[in-house]
């Protein structure tokens, strides 16, 4: 196709709760941990357990409400007005609403309620989803501006009677402007991939009566899964590419938990300085994870991962599923 467009990231944003919880304070929260069993206390456990330290949560804030903060915060950045955006792709399995869509509201909420656009859920995957038609919507020539959103509340999903899981998680929304361009942007084209198993690696039930909590299990085979997955895809996408991994800058994983990001990083014989690690202070906000630390990394706000212009990225994930995705671009 003659009209065929590169696509660019020409802006991001972010945005996290009011509420910063440390361990000390979600140990008040959670129950049935036992320090005996452990043989640590419960901040000990966490921390070798996720890497996690902080996380933010929602007080009076929604999902909606999130994904418009870090939405007018993309746009600014990328020095775009509501009235210049084509159409928006959100991603989120934590709304508040199912109708209107979180799209819909986002777009009333940004100032322009005239933008069509959807929700998907590939849980934690579901950025690189969005990301991936965002990209053929702007290639086939017919859109110039899209927004592109996640945001997600998953502490309303936690069951803070499961210490494994309720030390995970956390809220919060990163969002792009993925604009047209002549070149640059994404290299290649996204690899998307789909696992069904019966670990399912996140479960949460849709059936009257039950409890709509995020269950996990397998365990460490869920872990080297998680690892397994990310690391393939980031490589399917690099050979769709003229790149190879000497030549990427930075490789942004979903933020799962400081241990699949480690063993991700040996996985693919990248050093840890390359690999964007924020899980430590956020936590797993799903969906959210890849756009919130790109955003921090582009606006200088992690000390040790600073994203410029013409820099290299991989952006790899895999969610419940399992949904696995990765793309690859230039920033």
């Amino acid at each position: 196709m003659s009209n065929e467009k590169h696509a660019r990231i020409a802006g991001t944003g972010s945005y996290l709760p009011k509420k910063m919880m440390t361990n000390e304070e979600l140990e008040g929260l959670v129950k049935n941990f036992s320090a005996e069993r452990a043989k640590m206390s419960f901040c000990e456990w966490t921390e070798k357990v996720t890497g996690i330290k902080t996380r933010y949560f929602i007080q009076d804030e929604t999902v909606e409400f999130m994904a418009a903060e870090a939405s007018k915060k993309a746009m600014e950045a990328a020095n775009i007005k509501p009235e210049e955006i084509d159409f928006i792709v959100a991603a989120s399995f934590t709304p508040s609403m199912k109708v209107p869509n979180l799209a819909c509201s986002v777009s009333d909420k940004i100032g322009n309620g005239n933008i069509p656009g959807f929700v998907l859920n590939t849980a934690c995957a579901g950025f690189i989803y969005a990301l991936d038609d965002a990209f053929y919507r702007i290639r086939s020539g017919n859109y110039k501006n899209i927004l592109v959103v996640a945001s997600e509340a998953l502490t309303r999903a936690t069951d803070f009677n499961d210490p494994t899981t309720a030390v995970l998680f956390a809220d919060g929304a990163g969002a792009v402007i993925l604009q047209a361009s002549d070149t640059g942007g994404i290299a290649g084209f996204p690899y998307l991939k789909a696992d069904y198993s019966a670990d399912h690696l996140a479960l949460i039930s849709a059936n009257k009566g039950e409890p709509n909590y995020i269950k996990m299990g397998g365990g460490p085979r869920v872990l080297k899964r998680a690892i397994n997955a990310m690391a393939e895809a980031a490589e399917k996408a690099l050979e769709r590419t003229p790149y190879k991994m000497a030549d990427i800058n930075w490789v942004i994983p979903h933020q799962a938990n400081g241990r699949i990001v480690e063993g991700l990083a040996e996985k693919l014989n990248v050093p840890m300085d390359k690999m964007c690690l924020t899980v430590d202070r956020f936590g797993n906000t799903s969906a959210a994870t890849i756009p919130l630390a790109l955003d921090k990394a582009v606006r200088g706000e992690l000390e040790k991962y600073k994203i410029k212009r013409g820099d290299k990225l991989i952006l790899t994930s895999v969610g419940g599923g399992y949904a696995i995705g990765a793309v690859v671009l230039e920033y």
